[in-house]
C-alpha cells in the first residue's frame, strides 16, 4: 500500500519518541524500535515542546530546522548554540537564548517530576479495626 506524504516538517527527538511510543501498542518494526530507543536516550532532559520551538523561531529568527537541531542538542554552553546557529546570532543573543532555553528545561523537568509524583501517590485506606501492638 502506497502512502501519500501530507506534510513534511522537522520534529525534535522527544516528539519522535512520543509518536513511536503511541504506535508501539499497535506494533512497530525493528527499525522503529531502535529509533525509539535512540530518541529516548538523546532526549531525556531536552525541552521539546512546540512552545520552545516557537520561542526559538520568533525571538531569535531561527528556521524550524535550526530550532529543532538546537532542541535535539539540548545546548548548555554558548559553543553548543554557535555550533548549530553558526554566525546568525550575536554573543548577547546566544546568552539570552541559553537563558530562555534553560528556563524551559527547568519547567519541563518540574512538570515531569510532578506527573511522576502524582502517579506514585495512591490513595490508602486506613483500617480503623487494626490495633497497635
Amino acid at each position: 500500500m502506497v502512502r501519500k506524504v501530507k506534510e513534511e516538517k522537522p520534529i525534535p527527538l522527544g516528539q519522535v519518541y512520543e509518536y513511536l511510543q503511541m504506535r508501539e501498542e499497535s506494533g512497530i518494526n525493528y527499525v522503529q524500535r531502535v529509533t525509539a530507543q535512540h530518541a529516548e536516550k538523546l532526549s531525556k532532559n531536552a525541552a521539546y515542546s512546540e512552545e520552545v520551538l516557537e520561542m526559538l523561531q520568533s525571538d531569535f529568527e531561527l528556521t524550524r530546522l535550526l530550532a529543532v537541531q538546537l532542541v535535539n542538542l539540548n545546548p548548555k554552553t554558548a559553543t553548543d548554540v554557535k555550533a548549530v546557529t553558526r554566525e546568525r546570532l550575536s554573543d548577547d543573543d546566544v546568552e539570552r537564548l541559553l537563558e530562555r532555553y534553560s528556563e524551559y528545561v527547568l519547567k519541563v523537568k518540574a512538570a515531569m517530576e510532578e506527573m511522576a509524583s502524582e502517579e506514585d501517590e495512591e490513595p490508602t485506606e486506613i483500617d480503623e479495626t487494626y490495633e497497635d501492638l
